[in-house]
């Protein structure tokens, strides 16, 4: 039997909590499997995932007063049927009430039809009482006002009024529960920007300039999925966040100079170093996981790119003597929280937590210190994170610099824009200023 989109919204939400997967993998897989792309219905089921994901802790707050029983010894499956029904009801009126509670209670009496009883009295209360439902104050309490309301963790929002405010804090949270805009970054060895926008217009797509990034556009609407695309499967452009893109500005890579891209993943930077570079050079790109640097390889094949070598290393060992003090520039992609890719990602909100921080920040130092040295004397190691914590950020930064007295950090290229600095000299991006994922980034120089 064919299942229904509210079911296959909870079947992904099931697997986002077991297999730690993105969310996006799990819906391109299921959207793919059911011949959903580009369909109403497959639209219909990212709206309700990733909403019930961004307001999972606004949805668990109202839920918790509804539910008599002990919620955190509740079932996973059954948290995501009532979360699923009480987003709907909430926050969407595709369906008339009636409709989503008896969808919601059919769901249950398959996947726990014990519990179906109970499922249908919880939003039954909802629609009943509603209007009983108090939120924190916003003035007495801001922190549980803000987790509660814009839907993150506790223990993220005293961190972030303790760094931003209140105003700031509100802001960014707002923000995290937005549409991320879907960017892309335009493959230069293959066509221009103006280019490509023009082929994109005459599409059906609506594109426009990112506001930082000479090579980035902003896809306002969509007709298909852009992967699903020839421009795509031609190599004319790849995904990836304006933020992410400004990183290999950073670099400010120049052909006659050699590079080293540690914890490379699946390429998003090396890829874009490498059409800077006008595919000229040498690039070699680390990473610990095989599986990514295969997908690299083969995004580089489809982007035309040949000049990156791929080899597999643990950074968090010493490198070995052949690479040592052998780059002009290193670029470090350190692994972290993903504090600023809470839009793009909501699912990591609810999956770090405070106490990981330190063991985060203690690889980071780790990777960051093997890394440097591969720096030759007069290079540049780059460090960056899609992280607003400074305990991955600037903290790891000046502790390096504190046991390596012939490093130091040095401006941003003249071509970053000034408005992405800050007083210490490092790139922080924001994501209600400046309409892309949190990422920061510090140049530093070898004496």
């Amino acid at each position: 039997m064919k299942k229904s989109i509210r079911r296959l919204a909870v079947d992904i939400l099931d697997q986002v909590h077991l297999s730690k997967d993105f969310a996006g993998n799990l819906l391109d897989e299921c959207l793919d499997f059911n011949n959903l792309s580009g369909t109403a219905d497959g639209r219909l089921l990212t709206h309700i995932v990733y909403g019930v994901l961004r307001l999972r802790g606004h949805l668990d707050w109202i839920l918790i007063k509804l539910c008599h029983g002990n919620w955190k010894k509740t079932d996973e499956n059954i948290k995501n049927i009532l979360r699923t029904g009480l987003f709907q009801l909430k926050f969407s009126d595709r369906l008339p009430a009636f409709a989503v509670v008896d969808e919601a209670v059919k769901i249950a009496r398959v996947i726990n039809p014990a519990k179906s009883g109970l499922v249908n009295a919880v939003l039954r209360n909802y629609l009943r009482h509603s209007d009983r439902i108090n939120f924190p104050s916003r003035e007495e309490k801001p922190a549980e006002f803000i987790a509660a309301f814009y839907s993150h963790p506790l223990w993220l929002t005293k961190i972030w009024l303790s760094l931003f405010g209140l105003l700031n804090t509100e802001a960014l949270c707002a923000a995290n529960n937005e549409m991320p805009p879907l960017t892309v970054r335009v493959n230069t060895l293959k066509i221009s920007p103006d280019e490509l926008r023009e082929k994109l217009k005459h599409a059906g797509f609506d594109p426009a300039p990112t506001s930082f990034s000479s090579d980035g556009l902003l896809l306002h609407s969509s007709p298909s999925p852009i992967q699903k695309t020839d421009f795509f499967q031609k190599g004319f452009l790849r995904i990836q966040d304006e933020a992410s893109q400004l990183i290999s500005y950073l670099v400010c890579p120049k052909s006659r100079e050699s590079f080293l891209d540690v914890c490379s993943g699946t390429g998003g930077k090396t890829t874009h170093l490498a059409a800077i570079l006008k595919n000229t050079g040498k690039i070699l790109a680390l990473d610990y996981d095989l599986n990514k640097l295969e997908e690299l390889e083969k995004d580089a094949t489809r982007l035309g790119i040949t000049i990156i070598k791929t080899r597999q290393a643990d950074l968090t060992e010493r490198l070995p003597e052949s690479l040592t003090e052998k780059f002009d520039y290193v670029l470090i992609d350190a692994p972290c929280s993903g504090s600023g890719t809470l839009r793009r990602n909501p699912e990591i909100k609810w999956r770090i937590q405070a106490a990981d921080l330190a063991e985060i920040a203690k690889i980071q130092n780790t990777i960051l210190h093997n890394a440097a040295f591969a720096v030759r004397k007069g290079g540049h190691l780059i460090y960056c994170t899609c992280s607003l914590l400074p305990r991955e950020n600037e903290n790891v930064i000046n502790s390096f610099l504190r046991f390596n007295p012939d490093f130091s950090v040095c401006p941003p290229p003249p071509f970053i824009s000034p408005r992405l600095i800050d007083s210490g000299g490092f790139f922080r991006t924001f994501p209600p200023w400046h309409n892309m994922d949190g990422f920061f980034a510090a140049v530093l120089k070898r004496k």
